[in-house]
């Protein structure tokens, strides 16, 4: 196993943008929200994983993060299995900016699922697709290799994954990718992580908004409990996420901080990020 020393340097050679669009094989055709950056950093992750157990893909849309870490876990001599959880539904804005040579559907809330299965075929028997609202979903409690989140856009599921996914992630071995970390309108992703500082150590900052984790210790319930952002109110919200500043200030722009501030104290009381967007 690398030790710690060796996992952050590596993370700080930033090797994933060496990876290039031949590199990801079918994977490049397949629709994504994730960034040029992002895209490199999912394949790479999948073919440098350490262990045998579970990728897990929160919030997978059409299936780009999924297909890209595949395409790298295709490539990393181990055994591996992705479970990418979605409600697999989309609006007609985001299927036709996302997907624009896709027929657009004619009514909102449209069923990506036939979509999501076409794009993965390559990887089917190395894929579960886990249907519905991930906040009603459990962990059967396997290890997890790599845990991709892009699904806590409220504080109430960000407590949900903590909870269920968080433990079965394996003590200097295991990575965690929040994708959506710095947005300013899911501030209590970074309050979350900074009350898990014992448990997670900060390996990258990948713009725009997204960070890297390596988990350093097992994250137990107790830990969970106290790490828990549905119930914080305002005050403490911003405590946290000033205290995720001062945590992440060699990595992070503190001006991102700073928006998350902002975002709160325009809707007070909001811990949705639907909400806070459209405010």
């Amino acid at each position: 196993m690398q030790s710690v020393s060796d996992i952050v340097a590596e993370f700080a050679s930033r090797p994933w943008l060496a990876v290039t669009e031949a590199d990801l094989g079918p994977a490049a055709q397949v629709p994504t929200m994730l960034t040029p950056e992002e895209r490199q950093l999912y394949h790479w992750l999948g073919r440098r994983v350490q262990g045998d157990g579970a990728t897990v893909d929160l919030g997978a849309y059409a299936g780009g993060s999924a297909a890209r870490l595949l395409s790298g876990l295709a490539l990393s001599g181990r055994r591996f299995h992705v479970h990418s959880y979605d409600r697999f539904r989309s609006s007609r804005t985001f299927w036709a900016k996302y997907m624009p040579d896709e027929p657009l559907p004619e009514a909102d809330d449209a069923d990506l699922l036939p979509v999501a299965r076409r794009h993965l075929a390559p990887w089917a028997d190395h894929l579960t697709l886990h249907v519905g609202d991930i906040g009603q979903m459990r962990w059967t409690g396997e290890a997890i290799e790599i845990l991709s989140v892009d699904a806590a856009k409220g504080a109430a599921l960000a407590d949900h994954i903590a909870e269920q996914f968080f433990p079965a992630l394996v003590p200097g071995r295991s990575i965690l990718v929040h994708q959506d970390y710095l947005m300013s309108v899911q501030p209590w992703l970074s309050a979350q992580m900074v009350a898990l500082r014992d448990q997670f150590l900060p390996l990258a900052f990948v713009p725009k908004v997204g960070l890297v984790f390596l988990c350093m210790a097992e994250v137990t319930k107790t830990a969970v409990d106290a790490a828990r952002v549905g119930s914080l109110t305002d005050g403490r919200l911003m405590g946290r996420v000033r205290e995720a500043a001062a945590w992440h200030r060699d990595m992070v722009p503190k001006q991102m901080f700073k928006a998350m501030l902002e975002q709160i104290k325009a809707h007070p009381g909001v811990r949705l990020g639907w909400q806070m967007r459209r405010g």
